[in-house]
């Protein structure tokens, strides 16, 4: 998912291309999203990091939006 991430990244969130939005926000839901929900469902030690590992991502969708 990180591959995925840096490549749509350098592509196409510089072109600007439709649906890129959505399309990150489904990898990233699917990918980093449902491994914190799990971990929090287990009570695991990690889970804080993990989630930590979400910021990043959000704020990267969130400047995006910001740069029209």
């Amino acid at each position: 998912t990180g591959l995925l991430t840096m490549y749509v990244a350098k592509t196409t969130f510089r072109t600007r291309t439709k649906r890129v939005f959505i399309i990150v926000s489904i990898a990233g839901l699917t990918s980093i999203g449902s491994m914190v929900i799990v971990n929090f469902i287990l009570q695991s030690d990690f889970r804080w990091v993990l989630l930590a590992f979400t910021v990043p991502w959000f704020i990267g969708l969130f400047l995006y939006l910001l740069h029209k």
